[in-house]
């Protein structure tokens, strides 16, 4: 005689990252809203670090006005670039890391006369 055995099965779906969990029961409309979401707080906290930024210096300008030097530093942008285009050089190449920062540059020297 053959005994038949009830078997559960159970499947086990990990997901890469936790918001993938959330995504995968959301419409299309609500996967985007929910990714917006995490943008705007990225947004948020790049003008956060960006204002320390621009405080920092500001208190560099006072320094160069007090000692007679010039505001911009060209070998100071390119060791910046240089730095972070070898960082992250497999996510963003030199020239989109310069597209980034010279506007920050710009602000930065204005803000330091």
């Amino acid at each position: 005689m053959i005994r038949r055995r009830d078997t559960k099965i159970t499947l086990k779906v990990v997901f890469p990252h936790p918001i993938a969990c959330v995504l995968f029961f959301m419409d299309s409309q609500e996967k985007i809203n929910a990714l917006r979401k995490r943008i705007d707080d990225y947004d948020d906290q790049i003008l956060d670090l960006l204002i320390k930024r621009f405080s920092v210096s500001k208190k560099i300008g006072v320094i160069k006005a007090s000692s007679g030097l010039a505001i911009g530093d060209p070998n100071r942008e390119r060791e910046i670039i240089n730095r972070l285009s070898k960082k992250l050089k497999s996510k963003l190449n030199k020239e989109d890391i310069l597209a980034i920062f010279n506007p920050v540059y710009q602000i930065s020297k204005k803000m330091q006369k």
